[in-house]
């Protein structure tokens, strides 16, 4: 039997589908996934076959897809196919046997991977003999005893109760009875190890815990059809194999619905996000203008390209083992959305009331989401390759705190404390602090040993051990005028034996600074007092990193600059806010040439910058408000693209054909053709919303109420023009919705699948 592979071609380079060539340089490179001459190639390009190919050479060959390397491997066409979907027809074949490629790599980015390798049937034809069309076989999740028309070769994955839903195994029909399905069956027992198997009640409870919502609507769709039906037929085996088979998505911290085990992290087969050189291109624009809008109708994917050009921006220009989940997890990503109330003082700064149990309500400065975003984005600037680690844990909740560091007449404590990176203060030499409150330490202070003021001693020893925090900030007194040093607290408070300064903690200090520095210009004209500890509540994480900036020794070198980390805030609904209130001065600071320039606040009176690590992304829904009213200041400063509805995502990450009758593609293209002639190309339908439809319910709950209520608000009192583009059936004459049956009728369909279908039906006769 020939050897059977699935290509896949991006649709970034149509070259090589036209041209049938495959480019990754020479014979045996893993790209080709060891594909032989005159081996079978099925090639995949947007979702769909579009061919059955020949492995011919491997040669050198000029092409634009890799001008670095002129390998390629050359195919001939053995046949040509037409609306034959990867999902719905290859994945379903009959004549194929579903193990890990089958179900899970044929659509997935898999690392350095264009070719995977296909295992077939004893009785599989000849690959140009296959009739996709025909050769289709049903996938249910069952109880035994279900009543259910299986056919030849249809599986199904057999589960004992109504109650529990346990999987008890995976059987296959052949010659008219079940037999165990070994090769996906032992797939299933693979991933999941008998102390990791869950029912799938059990996994719908940890969707929710775990926020999949993807995976929670697939499980309630299954529990609710095997209660209603006791089967429930799966139209994508892909989700079959994510949402179910594959178990539960582990990781090594504990969960408290997984009872307190720690479980071992299971490795993904592929890539978590999507390919990104589709997105590659987009993320270079953030080089070209930090400031990016994506615009377009509702249900584009726009939040998901967004995601997608930080991962690649990530990659690309910060570290290639960076990702956008990981710039999340560092809080490198912040998510807003404006809206028609959203001010310049929640933004930027502004004084807040706050409510004071004692004294009423009295006024706060507080610093805005953008502010104090751009203060964690701008310290990476004052990092060092040998202080990265500490500069991270610095951010704009950080506090400033003035420490003396031993007595005046003697350096002693200072030297020790800067060879061992601590700081130390004395004080209840023999008490360990970490035991204290202040109360008691203010007791303890109250003999009259240590001063007539033992309130403020006993402020000072508690700000030391109990408020300073790791990430904090400390500045040595010099003088009232200057400090001799600044350091990073990265230690709790701990304990010694000594004679004296028993309270320790650790510290990072910065030592390329060309010290002792004039601290009155960045401390409010205001000079140092002499208590040992107290906060510096006028002076901000923008202050140390100014001041770090114009006392440095030496600029920053290559290798520390690769420890600058991009931040990106992501403004949703970016359209729908008052541009010129809410940015205020900084609508011109935001600019790349601006940025890094100073402006004064109105409110704080302070210097402020927009880092040049900041990048901003916003999206604007073109169904709320047009692109051709935007403000015309922020038209200036950002580069804008339009993300369009693409009905081809559908084959390429859904299965479009809904309970073997209805071509979602087919009706979203109908939908949108007719709002184009009625409306305008604002107001098209993105994929989004036909995407995730499993089953003919799921299709009839977004059709009612999503898709319907839509248009409903677009042709708002203008009957004839709805009923114009989906017809007569599903509005009367009033505009009133009319729901259509779903059972089935004689022919096998329903009433409002048939409806549905003749949307895209009568475009294509008219």
């Amino acid at each position: 039997m020939a050897r059977i592979f699935l290509g896949k071609f991006s649709n970034k380079f149509p070259e090589q589908i036209q041209r049938r060539f495959y480019a990754a340089g020479a014979e045996g490179g893993v790209w080709y996934g060891d594909v032989k001459i005159n081996d079978y190639v099925f090639a995949a390009y947007e979702g769909r076959i579009v061919g059955l190919w020949r492995a011919k050479e491997y040669t050198q060959m000029k092409n634009s897809v890799n001008p670095q390397d002129d390998g390629v491997l050359l195919f001939d066409e053995i046949k040509s196919y037409e609306d034959v979907s990867v999902i719905n027809n290859f994945t379903r074949c009959k004549h194929f046997i579903h193990d890990l490629n089958l179900v899970n790599k044929v659509t997935k980015s898999v690392r350095n991977l264009g070719f995977i390798s296909i295992a077939t049937t004893k009785d599989c034809p000849r690959p140009e003999d296959i009739e996709f069309k025909t050769s289709s076989i049903n996938i249910y999740v069952a109880l035994e005893n279900a009543k259910v028309d299986y056919l030849k070769g249809d599986i199904r994955v057999v589960i004992n109760d109504i109650e529990e839903m346990k999987i008890l195994k995976i059987e296959k029909v052949v010659e008219g009875q079940f037999v165990l399905y070994k090769e996906l069956n032992d797939l299933y027992e693979e991933r999941n190890k008998e102390d990791g198997k869950f029912t799938i009640r059990k996994l719908n409870e940890f969707a929710v815990v775990d926020n999949a919502t993807n995976k929670r609507k697939f499980l309630i769709e299954l529990i609710e059809a095997v209660e209603k039906y006791g089967f429930y037929k799966v139209s994508d085996i892909i989700k079959l194999y994510d949402n179910l088979l594959v178990g539960r998505k582990r990781s090594a911290t504990p969960n408290p619905a997984s009872d307190g085990k720690i479980e071992l992290e299971q490795k993904p087969d592929c890539d978590g996000l999507e390919e990104n050189d589709e997105y590659a291109e987009l993320a270079g624009l953030l080089n070209f203008n930090p400031n990016l809008i994506l615009y377009g109708p509702p249900g584009t994917g726009k939040t998901f390209a967004t995601n997608n050009i930080i991962d690649a921006f990530e990659k690309k220009y910060f570290n290639k083992n960076s990702s956008f989940q990981k710039a999340k997890e560092e809080k490198r990503v912040k998510n807003i959305t404006f809206h028609q109330s959203y001010s310049y003082e929640e933004f930027i700064e502004g004084i807040r009331p706050v409510l004071n149990n004692d004294e009423g309500v009295g006024y706060k400065l507080e610093n805005g989401l953008f502010k104090e975003f751009c203060i964690n984005a701008e310290k990476e600037l004052i990092k060092r390759a040998n202080n990265a680690l500490y500069v991270d844990q610095i951010n704009s909740d950080s506090n400033i705190w003035k420490i003396s560091l031993g007595e005046r007449k003697s350096d002693d404590v200072y030297n020790e404390c800067l060879q061992k990176n601590e700081i130390a203060i004395g004080w209840l030499k023999d008490s360990n602090l970490n035991e204290l409150e202040y109360s008691e330490i203010l007791d303890l202070l109250g003999d009259g040993k240590f001063g007539e003021k033992p309130i403020n001693n006993a402020h000072t020893i508690n700000a030391f051990a109990n408020e300073m925090k790791v990430g904090d900030i400390v500045l040595v007194l010099n003088s009232p005028e200057t400090i001799r040093r600044i350091g990073i607290v990265k230690s709790e408070y701990y304990h010694i034996q000594a004679d004296d300064y028993t309270h320790r903690r650790k510290v990072e200090w910065l030592h390329e600074l060309d010290y002792p520095i004039e601290i009155k210009k960045y401390n409010n004209n205001t000079i140092l007092t002499l208590k040992t500890v107290y906060k510096l509540s006028k002076m901000s994480i923008s202050d140390i990193v100014r001041m770090t900036i114009e006392h440095s020794k030496e600029k920053q070198s290559i290798e520390d600059r690769h420890q600058i980390k991009p931040y990106y805030m992501i403004i949703d609904e970016i359209n729908r806010g008052n541009i010129s209130k809410i940015f205020g001065e900084l609508i011109t600071l935001i600019e790349q040439d601006k940025r890094g320039q100073d402006t004064i606040l109105p409110y704080s009176k302070k210097e402020f910058k927009v880092p040049s690590n900041l990048y901003i992304i916003g999206t604007m829904n073109t169904a709320d408000r047009s692109i051709a009213v935007i403000d015309t200041a922020l038209r200036r400063r950002f580069t804008f693209v339009e993300i369009e509805p693409d009905s081809s995502i559908l084959a390429k990450y859904d299965n479009p054909i809904v309970n073997d009758h209805v071509d979602l593609i087919k009706l979203m293209n109908s939908l949108n053709g007719k709002i184009i002639e009625k409306y305008d190309r604002d107001h098209r339908i993105g994929h989004a919303y036909f995407m995730g439809i499993d089953s003919l319910n799921s299709l009839y709950q977004t059709w009612y109420y999503k898709i319907l209520p839509l248009l409903s608000e677009y042709f708002y009192n203008d009957v004839a023009a709805l009923i114009n583009i989906v017809g007569n059936s599903f509005f009367d004459e009033c505009g009133n919705v009319k729901y259509l049956s779903m059972n089935k009728q004689e022919k096998g369909y329903s009433e409002f699948e048939e409806q549905i279908i003749a949307i895209y039906q009568e475009q294509k006769n008219g």
